[in-house]
């Protein structure tokens, strides 16, 4: 199930957008003059499937609806009430034009809602405040302000307080909970605590940190299959000795090749090390137990490094995206530091290359690092990503790859694109991916 297409109207009092996916190519590029809400359309989109309805009250827009591949249409409606309280409204029609009974998704009595966001947040023990009117998701390192938190977390209401907060029916559940969005916004580079005045780190070195703990990770989990491999191995072996095998050793030894080319790309990607002169030579005629042996290991190396089968294939799709870009310095991974940069140019003291520290990096390289991070690691599969002027800071040669490389991780990640974007080298050569926004003629 996806979304074929996306309308708003009314939006600001004066236009109606349409907005055909591309469902084919799987991205789309939404192109248009300043203050026609291209922005504000990716954050709707994100602000409805994220259940931050309140984002809705600031919004001036009479209607905004998603069509889905199914020929299901959601019809979100926005009301003022003559209280001046707004009140959104959701309506299903299906394919034979069945209309749903409507929802509402903000129906909040008048209350002060500073003290019951207190007084919900008191319960959960993973919200902190940071703000008057903010509190941070710890989880998460999201902001949540104090509207959203009434119906965010809405199960941790004091049983004294009744919330009209009418349940979702199932029709509504089933399809909201499996469309997953992302929202990558222009400014990448500062993390949540710096934007709050709190602990400031620049989100690339966040990212570095977070790499190389994810690496060790994976380290862990291999770790603890080689010791239980390991232990077996004998008793294994045993059993493979005494059952007829019709392995030969052209088969032995191509496994050996195939092996041995992982290992070099876990190697060159900062996963594992291998030392030199390590290679397994080709066997020439092994006996029939050695045979065995070597075949029984060459399983067990393969069961141990697949763990890394698709963070390596990340990790080179990152290395070969940045460093085609980036010139006189080279991005290698390490599994203590993250991101590790050296010069390709200047040398040490020692004659070593010199090391770049990644807060050292121009801004159009660390929105260009922090981006491609984000795609790579920091999406679910089969989601629909919003990525807002990915041209900022950019060289019009970063600029005009930008789409092919979208492209190559959409696939690897299973992704659908829609991009917002004022620069005509971003399309480059794909203007049959634009959907243009119009004004009032």
């Amino acid at each position: 199930m996806k979304l074929n297409k996306i309308t708003v109207t009314k939006l600001f009092g004066i236009f109606k957008h349409e907005i055909p996916l591309n469902n084919e190519s799987r991205i789309t590029i939404i192109i248009g003059e300043n203050g026609l809400g291209k922005t504000v359309l990716l954050e709707m989109i994100e602000a409805f499937f994220k259940g931050r309805y309140f984002y809705f009250n600031n919004i001036d827009f009479e209607d905004m609806e998603f069509e889905f591949d199914d020929q299901i249409k959601w019809i979100l409606t926005k009301k003022v009430n003559k209280d001046d309280t707004p009140v959104l409204t959701l309506s299903q029609i299906n394919k034979n034009k069945t209309e749903y009974k409507p929802i509402n998704l903000n129906n909040f009595e008048g209350r002060d809602m500073e003290m019951l966001a207190m007084r919900i947040s008191r319960e959960i023990p993973y919200l902190r405040r940071i703000g008057p009117r903010t509190w941070e998701d710890k989880r998460t390192n999201e902001l949540v302000r104090q509207e959203e938190i009434i119906f965010r977390y809405s199960e941790y209401v004091p049983n004294d307080i009744y919330l009209i907060n009418e349940e979702k029916p199932k029709w509504f559940n089933d399809r909201h909970d499996a469309v997953k969005i992302s929202l990558i916004e222009t400014q990448r580079l500062i993390a949540i605590e710096e934007r709050e005045d709190k602990v400031h780190k620049r989100t690339v070195e966040k990212y570095s940190l977070e790499l190389s703990k994810t690496i060790k990770s994976f380290l862990t989990e291999s770790t603890e299959l080689s010791s239980k491999l390991d232990r077996t191995f004998p008793n294994r072996l045993v059993d493979r000795i005494k059952e007829s095998s019709d392995l030969t050793d052209e088969h032995l030894n191509n496994e050996l090749k195939r092996l041995e080319k992982k290992r070099e790309l876990l190697d060159a990607v900062g996963l594992i090390e291998i030392e030199k002169d390590s290679n397994i030579l080709e066997i020439e005629k092994p006996q029939e137990v050695i045979r065995d042996v070597l075949m029984l290991y060459v399983e067990d190396s393969f069961k141990k490094i697949e763990l890394f089968d698709k963070i390596a294939t990340k990790i080179e799709i990152f290395l070969d995206i940045i460093n085609r870009r980036f010139k006189h310095k080279k991005l290698f991974i390490d599994k203590e530091e993250g991101f590790l940069f050296k010069s390709t140019i200047i040398k040490d003291k020692k004659g070593n290359s010199q090391r770049i520290p990644v807060s050292k990096l121009s801004s159009g390289e660390q929105n260009e690092l922090v981006l491609f991070y984000l795609l790579l690691f920091k999406t679910e599969e089969n989601s629909l990503i919003l990525i807002d002027e990915p041209e900022v800071s950019l060289h019009i040669s970063w600029q005009n790859s930008f789409i092919e490389d979208i492209k190559q991780i959409a696939k690897l990640n299973n992704l659908d694109v829609v991009i917002a974007t004022h620069s005509p080298d971003i399309i480059s050569n794909n203007w049959n991916l634009k959907v243009e926004l119009k004004g009032v003629e």
